[in-house]
């Protein structure tokens, strides 16, 4: 517990906004919790390793879903039935942009 620098220098240097790969996407959001903001909507979610998430949307409740990353590219789908939305993983270094969602890690 408690705070974790990456770097050993006081101060981390910025990272540049980079497209992930289908496995750096697998280890940077299995098993997390995430606070997302779309255009849709906003709240919580946790992706599970096995390719479903479960999500708690501050308009629409609560809910469940799927999502993959394969060359790339990372796909999601809030709901059964719901409509799968794929594009570019991104990450700025504090946030990433996962298709239609801003992602940031909840910590603690």
């Amino acid at each position: 517990e408690g705070v974790r620098f990456n770097s050993s220098s006081a101060k981390p240097e910025p990272e540049p906004i980079r497209n992930l790969t289908a496995a750096e996407i697998q280890s940077a959001i299995a098993g997390k919790t995430f606070q997302y903001t779309r255009s849709d909507g906003n709240g919580f979610i946790t992706y599970q390793p096995d390719g479903t998430f479960a999500f708690q949307d501050d308009v629409k409740g609560s809910g469940t879903g799927t999502w993959s990353a394969s060359g790339g590219q990372f796909c999601e789908a809030f709901g059964s039935g719901a409509a799968t939305e794929c594009g570019e993983f991104k990450t700025t270094g504090d946030a990433y942009f996962a298709a239609k969602s801003r992602l940031v890690e909840m910590k603690g």
